[in-house]
């Protein structure tokens, strides 16, 4: 039996991860997605077709004409003209009354619902989804024979919802293809009519992950029960702040010390760090230091590593002392900017080490914040001012990911924010991270302080 796989696209959500690579071949534990794919494939797919477009050499060199002992062939979509041009496109590959396999390449799947569903003569993969209203949603009697079929319903007639995995034959090259405003065709089109004349089963699969955004990675390598041990990648926690801002009484410490539900600042952004792995840590200490000191040694953080500096700085030259040692790429990051970060999937937007990152969130009133300009790839083009008026947009959360020679011929005293990252924005050399976690909170203002105090209070006593 042949399987029909789509791996033409670019994947615009994935951006920038997209940037050198195509979607398919993004990887999940150490593999491609469509590596995951064919691995979840049942012994009787003996061929596959492969529709491939966007950067598609990378497919054909890593897969080959032979996989897993199955035999290859590639069919080329030039254009991005949708799924159903896709389809037909495969046409001369399936023979008369031939039946096969049609799936897309960026999805994760289970094996067994895929050995199950080729049993049958046509066929839909479904899964139960609490807000079907996104999908195709799959209508089913009591046998479960699909009897309707529509996409992204306001008032879906079920919630099952289709997976774009489907048992077709031949015939499906029959009916005629519509074109969508955009100019694209839908295999949907065509699939929906076959289902009025021939039966369909829907089987439903015990397993789905599908993959639309970088954060979906993420959560497919938990799925699969990855167990992250120690990241090597050395962080640096600029520290060193005064906090002018902040209430009298807490101005007599170090910024970094200063409470928020019961713990220092410092110590909610090294358990985060350690959480995730990461334990090569270094601070960029300043305003009172010796604090700061007392405190690693009388909590047993004497794993912690710092560097103090004897005049401000600025941010870029804290980092770069505190980073002197550093050969390799590495996080820094604000002390007084908490955010639930996923620190892997900084990294991984660095595209194999070749860029820097920034990680920033949208948010709808960006006028206390200058506002980050990206291109269609999330490469950072400019960084725009602070407005008088209320605008929304991105903005840095204080979280970035660098590479070894970022600071190369640099004086001691410089801003990472003015004097490195529009040099790198104009480089090319700045992608930005979306940060999509559940915040991102900042502690530069009484105000702000007291907002903290009150969600970690809130959310983790």
């Amino acid at each position: 039996m042949k399987a029909i796989i789509l791996a033409a696209g670019e994947g615009k959500r994935m951006r920038p991860l997209t940037l050198v690579q195509p979607k398919p071949m993004l990887e999940v534990l150490g593999r491609p997605i469509l590596h995951h794919l064919m691995d979840s494939l049942p012994p009787e797919i003996t061929e596959l077709i492969i529709v491939i477009g966007y950067k598609g050499e990378q497919i054909k060199k890593y897969f080959g004409t032979q996989f897993q002992g199955r035999k290859i062939e590639y069919v080329q979509q030039d254009k991005p003209l949708g799924t159903g041009h896709a389809l037909m496109l495969c046409r001369e590959f399936i023979k008369p009354g031939e039946r096969f396999l049609f799936m897309a390449g960026d999805d994760l799947h289970s094996p067994k619902a895929l050995a199950k569903l080729i049993k049958h003569k046509h066929g839909v993969l479904v899964h139960q989804h609490n807000n079907p209203q996104r999908f195709g949603v799959i209508e089913v009697d009591a046998s479960n024979k699909v009897i309707g079929f529509e996409e992204t319903p306001e008032k879906p007639k079920s919630n099952l919802v289709s997976l774009a995995v489907f048992v077709l034959d031949d015939k499906i090259f029959s009916y005629p293809q519509a074109v969508s405003r955009s100019g694209e065709y839908w295999s949907t089109d065509q699939i929906r009519k076959m289902m009025r004349e021939h039966d369909f089963i829907a089987e439903s699969s015990d397993f789905w992950h599908p993959i639309g955004t970088p954060e979906d990675l993420s959560l497919a390598e938990q799925r699969l029960g990855a167990k992250h041990g120690k990241l090597a990648t050395p962080v640096v926690i600029v520290a060193g702040g005064k906090g002018t801002r902040l209430p009298p009484e807490e101005q007599i410490k170090p910024k970094c010390l200063v409470e928020v539900a019961g713990k220092p600042i410092l110590l909610w952004q090294l358990e985060h760090l350690r959480a995730q792995g990461l334990h090569d840590i270094r601070l960029a200490l300043g305003y009172k230091a010796e604090m700061v000191v007392d405190w690693l040694r009388q909590t047993g953080n004497t794993d912690i590593k710092y560097s103090i500096e004897k005049e401000p700085l600025g941010t870029g030259g804290a980092i770069k002392l505190a980073a002197r040692d550093i050969k390799v790429p590495f996080i820094a990051l604000n002390v007084d900017d908490l955010a639930d970060i996923n620190y892997r999937l900084l990294i991984r937007h660095s595209l194999g080490d070749t860029h820097n990152i920034i990680a920033g969130a949208e948010i709808t009133d960006a006028r206390t914040f200058g506002t980050i300009v990206c291109d269609e790839h999330k490469r950072i083009c400019e960084f725009k001012e602070k407005s008088p008026e209320p605008q929304p947009g991105f903005v840095s959360i204080g979280h970035y990911y660098l590479q070894p020679d970022v600071f190369d011929g640099t004086p001691a005293k410089f801003s990472i924010e003015y004097d490195i990252f529009p040099k790198l924005a104009a480089s090319q050399k700045l992608l930005l991270c979306r940060h999509s976690g559940n915040y991102w909170l900042t502690t530069n203002t009484a105000e702000q302080l007291k907002v903290v105090r009150e969600y970690f209070s809130k959310s983790y006593l």
